[in-house]
């Protein structure tokens, strides 16, 4: 499975400019809401926030994919939102190896959805722990050419440009 099944080009930010955790996931939840206008972003961040006084999850490497399960009842959403940003300059995460990461894989899943968010948090994980995909995600000056990348077939992944 590709992680273009789980991701559209809308969904990619290249060269995101944040400061610290908060503001990436900030901006991250408002680019992935921002055709939803009675999704309150809030309540998602404050579910970010919680999950990641959880337990950071950064995953090592540079990556990390916050995640939450949260209401969408009034946003009327049915499936996971997701959303690919590879960051201007690293940021500290707080992941468990201490690197500063430059990779960061949004999903927000409807609190009634059965098993589809795990599905999609082990492909991202899967996905971008591959080194030199993660490499060429780290050196895409735009969208086209990260979604190259994201959109490789797994077996050709390590060979993407």
């Amino acid at each position: 499975m590709k992680l273009s099944s789980i991701l559209s080009p809308d969904d990619v930010i290249i060269g995101l400019k944040a400061n610290s955790k908060k503001q990436v996931l900030q901006e991250m939840v408002r680019r992935m809401t921002s055709g939803l206008p009675d999704f309150d972003q809030r309540m998602a961040l404050d579910h970010l926030m919680e999950r990641e006084r959880l337990g950071c999850t950064g995953i090592g490497e540079g990556i990390a994919i916050p995640h939450t399960r949260c209401e969408f009842d009034t946003a009327n959403v049915t499936a996971p939102l997701t959303c690919l940003a590879v960051l201007q300059q690293p940021i500290d995460y707080q992941s468990n190896d201490d690197l500063p990461v430059d990779i960061v894989f949004m999903l927000l899943a409807p609190e009634n959805i059965g098993g589809e968010h795990l599905t999609a948090l082990a492909l991202a994980s899967r996905v971008l722990r591959d080194k030199s995909r993660a490499d060429h995600l780290r050196g895409c000056t735009n969208v086209d050419a990260a979604w190259s990348i994201i959109d490789a077939d797994p077996a050709s992944a390590s060979n993407a440009a």
